[in-house]
């Protein structure tokens, strides 16, 4: 009876220990930071603390194994103590950290004692590579109730059997609808289900409306999805909402403006902060675009979209106006989002009004402001199925099918971006981005600054000279009439 009953604890605790949820996510080695030893993270979830249980194996430059890693205790219920949320919920969150790699293949094993949890050969970015390979898709669940995001799991599948490489997933947003339903449960089983491929690419994300939880501030989906924010930037009052990374040619930066879009920001707190860290985060990307020269933000939150029963369709480019302002003066060349449940692509446009851009079949250039794109076919059981809207003035496709969008960096002039119907693997739309003169527009303008400031500073310089001269030459005047009695 005793053996019985100790067999049956053990198998409990190990049931308590299994991984799941595996997940990667790029590291501060991509950021304005460059950490070394922080350049790919790879998190999973069990039930149980289960202390030095597990270790990774790395084959990359060299042959190693990482027993150290974080853990971290996940307990929504005392997050939502005293609150209506009767949450009973926790998990323990584990993440390694791999060093950067002169290997562009990293192969990793993760194991729990003995046992091979996961495998996989993971493409391992670099900050100077001259082609980059990053997808974006967003809007997107795993209930599979009406089957809606079925199709965008098995296409990653297949991507997988095929051995297709990315550089990074780019999720859009609104994930699981909603992480914290059920008691955490459908958070768990996104968690799960996304394995499938956030355990063999860096997946990167940005939060959706329907990811802030009962209280809105992004506890579950903060604490699992590891992103690049910065905490330096977090004040009493302010969760900061921004961070940015590269990726060999391309400067990727994301945002979170829902305080500002949702109006829940009276005093312009989360504006202030978001404008001064994305001016602050552009002119550095501008100083070093002759070697990184592509910018592409990427965001939940459409500018321009065409469900006119949506304030966020009629309404964002009035409340995204100054966002708009700085990527027209910074020149961004691609702004990405989601939120709307279909694939739209716009022209370029600008608070409110078309942009001047010059086009050539599917081949953009010389363009005044970002051509802008929705990602939000990804599929979800919320809401009405994926459908076409009525066009409006900057539109220029939609698209009505699952899907996901392939942004390819070719080199240093020469971007493409395709949307990809998952069901048929077909490509539904593509066009070319082709940089003229950028770089150097932005090096003659920069020269024509410094040279007009030195300019101004000279005259200013020379009329203060004439202006103190003159009330030398004055003052000696009058003393003369005084001495000589004249005054």
């Amino acid at each position: 009876m005793f053996m019985i009953i100790f067999l049956f604890v053990m198998e409990s605790i190990q049931e308590q220990c299994e991984a799941y949820g595996v997940r990667l996510f790029l590291g501060h080695y991509y950021t304005s930071l460059k950490i070394d030893t922080d350049a790919l993270r790879i998190v999973f979830n069990t039930k149980n603390i289960c202390n030095n249980q597990f270790q990774l194996f790395i084959k990359g430059d060299l042959e190693f194994n990482i027993t150290n890693y974080k853990t971290k205790l996940l307990n929504m219920t005392d997050v939502y103590i005293g609150t209506k949320a009767n949450i009973e919920y926790e998990t323990y969150i584990h993440t390694f950290q791999i060093p950067k790699q002169l290997s562009s293949i990293v192969f990793y094993t993760l194991i729990s004692n003995d046992t091979i949890i996961k495998q996989a050969q993971v493409k391992l970015p670099h900050l100077q590579q001259e082609t980059t390979k990053v997808l974006f898709f967003g809007d997107m669940d795993s209930s599979w109730v009406y089957n809606r995001s079925k199709q965008t799991f098995d296409w990653f599948e297949n991507q997988i059997k095929q051995k297709i490489q990315f550089d990074s997933l780019i999720f859009t947003g609104d994930m699981a609808y909603d992480l914290e339903s059920d008691n955490c449960q459908r958070g768990e089983l996104w968690l799960s289900r996304i394995s499938l491929f956030t355990s063999q690419y860096p997946f990167m994300i940005t939060p959706g409306n329907h990811d802030g939880g009962f209280d809105y501030k992004y506890t579950f989906l903060r604490e699992h999805f590891q992103m690049l924010y910065l905490t330096e930037y977090d004040t009493q009052n302010y969760q900061n909402d921004f961070y940015s990374f590269n990726i060999g040619l391309v400067h990727f930066i994301q945002y979170d403006p829902v305080m500002i879009v949702y109006k829940a920001d009276p005093n312009n707190y989360t504006k202030e902060r978001l404008l001064s860290q994305f001016r602050n985060d552009l002119i550095t990307a501008v100083q070093n675009r002759e070697e990184v020269p592509w910018i592409v933000v990427f965001t939940h939150y459409p500018i321009y979209c065409n469900f006119m029963d949506d304030d966020q369709c009629v309404n964002n480019f009035k409340y995204l106006a100054e966002f708009e302002k700085l990527f027209k003066e910074f020149h961004v060349d691609l702004y990405v989002s989601g939120h709307q449940h279909n694939y739209q692509r716009n022209y370029p446009y600008y608070q409110n009004n078309s942009a001047s851009f010059e086009m050539d079949g599917n081949i953009y250039y010389n363009y005044e402001s970002p051509i802008t794109i929705i990602e939000g076919a990804g599929g979800a059981d919320y809401g009405p199925e994926i459908m076409i809207y009525r066009d409006q003035p900057y539109t220029a496709k939609q698209l009505a099918q699952n899907g996901v969008g392939l942004l390819q960096v070719m080199n240093k002039t020469h971007l493409q971006f395709q949307h990809i119907q998952v069901s048929t693997n077909e490509v539904m739309d593509e066009i070319w981005i082709i940089k003229t003169s950028d770089i150097n527009n932005e090096k003659d303008n920069s020269l024509k600054y410094w040279v007009i400031s030195i300019i101004i500073s000279a005259i200013v310089i020379l009329v203060l000279f004439i202006f103190i001269k003159y009330n030398v030459r004055k003052q000696k005047t009058y003393q003369k009439a005084y001495d000589s009695n004249l005054v």
